[in-house]
């Protein structure tokens, strides 16, 4: 009887043990050690060494500029391209170059060469080199509209069209040159005593 009520209750025993999250940790390994105790100290020493550092070098910054010469010792960098445009004249075509410096050449002429090409984009008729365009004199008004239109005696060549006069205005002239703009753009703004001008020369051509 003894025996058969022993087996029983050790079973229980060891299932219940199987199942238990938050056993005990044996007293030998609760124990403080002298490598246990130099472990944690340099540990500690480390962390507080780590976050020091990490501190000063976030509340210090500092600029550094570094120069790196560039081994090509040519001074021209030969870039190869070929780029085919259908519908547009060989005349209208030029190449302009930008760098990372901002430098900006416009037109560039030197080994340029253009083909003309049929509607299956073949070589069919040598152009020529590009050749070196003229530079675009712009002209300058330093004058507002207000001062252009007193120097005109008041008068405003450049007619502002809308909706309700624009089919009047096209009867009462055979051709018009139209700009749109906007009023808020800072560019028509600039183009504005320009056109007033041009307005004015064409009136009096």
């Amino acid at each position: 009887m003894d025996i058969n009520g022993g087996n029983g209750y050790g079973g229980k025993g060891r299932r219940r043990g199987s199942t238990d999250f938050y056993r005990r940790v044996p007293k030998e390994m609760t124990e403080a050690t002298k490598v246990g105790v130099i472990m944690s100290l340099l540990s500690v020493i480390i962390m507080i060494l780590l976050f020091c550092c990490e501190t000063y070098s976030f509340l210090h910054t500092s600029i550094r500029s570094d120069i790196e010469v560039d081994p090509n010792a040519q001074e021209l960098l030969k870039l190869n391209f070929n780029v085919t445009l259908f519908d547009v004249h060989c005349d209208f075509v030029s190449v302009d170059v930008w760098d990372t410096l901002g430098t900006n050449l416009q037109n560039v002429t030197k080994d340029i060469t253009k083909w003309h090409l049929d509607d299956q984009g073949n070589k069919r008729q040598y152009h020529g080199r590009n050749k070196e365009q003229r530079k675009v004199k712009h002209e300058e008004h330093k004058e507002t509209l207000e001062e252009i239109a007193e120097s005109n005696g008041g008068e405003d060549h450049a007619i502002i069209l809308s909706p309700d006069n624009l089919q009047e205005f096209y009867k009462k002239h055979n051709f018009a040159i139209i700009d749109y703009y906007a009023p808020w753009c800072i560019w028509c703004q600039r183009l504005a005593p320009t056109w007033e001008k041009f307005a004015a020369q064409v009136k009096k051509q």
